[in-house]
């Protein structure tokens, strides 16, 4: 009776144990804890990142690259990287005063919305006073929303996908009436 008990007890142990390290990936409200430097925009819940990272805004593949998409936020940068350094291609800032969102890897480039009939992309190009370059970030809800068009907002697609050791989602535009909130409120932090 005695070895059932001490073995229910260490089955216990273990269990919690294994739970507290669970809950210390993300915070209780699914916050993300992302592990960069800022500046980064990062969606505001975790969603299904297994590191707890969060989904940061970064170009595709590793480095400089075209498209941008969401990604694992990447741990810090080794100390004296330079600053096109290829893990901070998740780092993005958002300018209030020119409505855009800017690389901080790669200066002069800037988030621009790709739109086509039926499909969006989102492309690094250089900063200009392109429409689809400007966006508008309310802290109140959350959202980034396109100038041009407040109704869309700046999401992620619903489905994850494996990005080597990490995990990726496509952005997309989405109406802001009928999207769910968890895929389309960002935090801003800057340095």
């Amino acid at each position: 009776m005695h070895l059932t008990l001490t073995g229910n007890l260490t089955l216990i142990a273990a269990l919690s144990v294994t739970s507290t390290i669970a809950a210390a990936a993300t915070s209780p409200n699914n916050t993300p804890q992302v592990p960069s430097e800022p500046p980064y925009i990062v969606l505001s819940d975790n969603l299904d990142e297994p590191n707890g990272y969060g989904f940061c805004i970064d170009t595709y593949g590793r480095g400089k690259s075209e498209l941008v998409q969401t990604h694992s936020c990447k741990p810090k940068a080794p100390e004296g990287s330079p600053r096109d350094y290829q893990d901070n291609d998740a780092r993005f800032e958002y300018d209030e005063a020119a409505n855009r969102i800017r690389s901080y890897a790669f200066e002069g480039l800037c988030l621009q919305a790709l739109l086509a009939t039926g499909k969006t992309e989102f492309g690094l190009l250089k900063c200009s006073d392109t429409k689809h370059q400007s966006f508008v970030y309310s802290e109140e809800d959350q959202t980034i929303r396109l100038l041009e068009n407040a109704q869309l907002c700046l999401s992620v697609a619903t489905e994850t996908q494996e990005a080597g050791p990490w995990v990726k989602r496509p952005l997309e535009l989405s109406d802001c009436a009928s999207v769910d909130m968890s895929l389309a409120q960002w935090t801003v932090v800057l340095n």
